[in-house]
């Protein structure tokens, strides 16, 4: 998609516990494969899409806490274990992958630990290692109870987005339009563990609570502040540096 795709997706998209048994439309299944077997000959990873076997994962309060309903669909994001920059990869390429399924109508959420891992993990390879699942499927447009239960007491413990930023100096527009993306981030239990800094026009991007997912939520993040920066890139790794592209270098000189 275009970075304009994927920003109205970013806006559209929300985590969603609670599925119905409407079966993913065949061409968007397609789609999604064809989509995995991209990014995985991209980044490396070993990408599963699994259709119809979510009960497995799922089903049952020792599986998923009773956190997760109805999940009939997903994602393994699965890599080796010796594959640099694995988790930050993960980050990114899942919630690509989660924003090109919200663009097709589907709803999704990363799943860290509510599932039966062991289930999961026969589809790995030798020396491959699952980080985290993402639930795919179609949700019913209002959310449950326990959805709106669980959303508030994310938002409450949510950090400010000026907690996100260390500057000494004026934040260029584009800079802050980046920003707003990484606030739509989804991370685990909300925490938002990094902070993303500018100096010298310089834009670097490090974890500040060393959580065991951190890597992961910090290549979401540094996926957002990507798009909504309107282009460059990013080198992998904690502490990286963001690369300008040459259009943004001469909007800063004017």
């Amino acid at each position: 998609m275009k970075i304009e795709e994927y920003l109205s997706a970013m806006k559209k998209r929300c985590s969603r516990r609670k599925y119905t048994n409407k079966p993913i439309d065949s061409k968007y299944v397609k789609q999604l494969e064809d989509i995995i077997a991209l990014f995985n000959k991209e980044s490396g990873l070993n990408i599963k899409l699994v259709i119809g076997s979510g009960a497995e994962l799922f089903n049952g309060f020792r599986k998923s806490y009773g956190l997760f309903v109805g999940v009939q669909n997903y994602i393994a994001m699965i890599g080796n274990k010796d594959l640099p920059d694995r988790m930050e990869k993960v980050g990114r390429y899942g919630e690509k992958i989660i924003l090109e399924a919200t663009a097709m109508g589907l709803s999704s959420c990363w799943v860290g630990t509510s599932y039966d891992k062991k289930a999961a993990t026969t589809l790995c390879r030798v020396n491959d290692t699952l980080d985290c699942v993402i639930a795919i499927g179609y949700s019913d447009e209002k959310h449950s109870l326990k959805e709106r239960m669980m959303e508030y007491g994310m938002n409450r413990q949510s950090k400010a987005k000026e907690a996100l930023i260390e500057t000494e100096a004026p934040l260029p527009e584009w800079f802050n339009h980046g920003m707003d993306a990484v606030y739509l981030a989804p991370t685990a239990r909300n925490l938002r563990p990094f902070v993303f800094k500018y100096k010298d026009g310089q834009v670097t991007a490090s974890i500040t609570v060393p959580t065991e997912t951190a890597m992961i939520d910090l290549g979401i993040a540094k996926l957002h502040f990507e798009l909504g920066a309107g282009g460059g890139s990013w080198e992998y790794g904690n502490g990286s540096h963001y690369c300008f592209d040459d259009k943004r270098k001469e909007s800063d000189k004017q």
